[in-house]
């Protein structure tokens, strides 16, 4: 696939999976090597990741990471728990992260697939049937963000804005639905059923899993699809994804 065809793709579907082969003594090359191949800019560092509260009990807190952000080697045929959906950048504003990059080093014994729900497509869909729905979602205090990252005061950083509206005339999503996650849905029946379609109906046609192989990676519009990782299990050597946005 060439560059220019990859753009298309990601931007017309929302995601593609590239084969980039890592470079043995520096795991973060192929992030730097693809973002320049594709002309994005320098990788960025979340807002939540400059905090200097944050800075000081989270580990590598750059712009390129592994996940999970271990600081402690990882036990052999040990089970890791799944994600909820979210969108990268905690506290970013909406549309504020365009593109993020997952990279696969190492892959799970079992399991490990990453779910992409394509927000944008499933927020089209619920326009159609149920405008009233659809419009809640774009109210300025649909969603709130809290950061819960021992250490830190107890919701301090947090982010209040919408889960769905326009970006310089182009639809985008912050729709993420976790322990992180606070939705104004108190007396608000309009969310609440665009909620109910986005966490039942939605996962039926919007949803697409991707298992990465070792050498593969997952370029996807952060500002379009919500994604989370499935759980799974190490084998003799923990999987390794690295990230950068």
């Amino acid at each position: 696939m060439t560059n220019h065809d990859l753009i298309a793709t990601v931007n017309q579907h929302g995601y593609a999976v590239v084969p980039v082969p890592p470079t043995p003594d520096d795991p973060f090359d192929a992030h730097r090597r693809t973002a320049h191949e594709l002309g994005l800019p320098d990788a960025y560092i979340p807002r939540l990741y400059r905090d200097p509260q944050v800075l000081k009990t989270v580990a590598q807190p750059g712009p390129y990471n592994e996940i999970p952000r271990a600081d402690s080697p990882v036990p052999p045929w040990s089970e890791v728990p799944g994600q909820q959906f979210h969108v990268d950048g905690l506290l970013e504003p909406l549309g504020g992260i365009r593109t993020t990059f997952l990279h696969c080093l190492t892959q799970a014994h079992a399991g490990g697939a990453t779910q992409l729900l394509l927000a944008c497509d499933a927020f089209t869909d619920l326009e159609a049937t149920d405008a009233a729905a659809a419009l809640s979602l774009t109210h300025p205090q649909a969603l709130t963000r809290v950061a819960t990252i021992p250490g830190t005061a107890p919701e301090r950083l947090r982010s209040t804005g919408p889960a769905s509206g326009r970006v310089d005339g182009e639809l985008a999503t912050r729709y993420s639905d976790g322990t992180t996650e606070i939705w104004n849905t108190t007396d608000n029946p309009d969310l609440q059923r665009a909620l109910a379609y986005l966490r039942g109906p939605a996962l039926d046609t919007h949803l697409v899993d991707i298992v990465l192989a070792p050498g593969q990676m997952l370029v996807f519009r952060n500002d379009r699809v919500s994604h989370r990782g499935r759980p799974y299990r190490n084998g003799a050597r923990p999987r390794r994804l690295t990230r950068s946005m």
